[in-house]
């Protein structure tokens, strides 16, 4: 079995694809200062961070996987 053909591989690859977009949609949607000095966030920043953990983690998963197969 190869480490492309891993379910684990290509779902950590999934979660990590998905915590780039949400970091994208915060930075161009909210990610500022309004006129009042307040820093304006959403729900996006802590997901990514979330998503991100996830991914690596399943992505380090699936290569100790990988290395103690063979």
């Amino acid at each position: 079995m190869t480490l492309k053909s891993s379910r684990l591989f290509w779902g950590s690859l999934v979660l990590l694809g998905l915590a780039g977009l949400c970091q994208l949609m915060e930075r161009t949607f909210y990610g500022g200062l309004d006129e009042n000095g307040v820093l304006q966030e959403s729900f996006f920043l802590p997901l990514s961070v979330m998503l991100g953990i996830v991914g690596l983690v399943l992505l380090l998963a699936s290569v100790f996987c990988y290395i103690f197969r063979k």
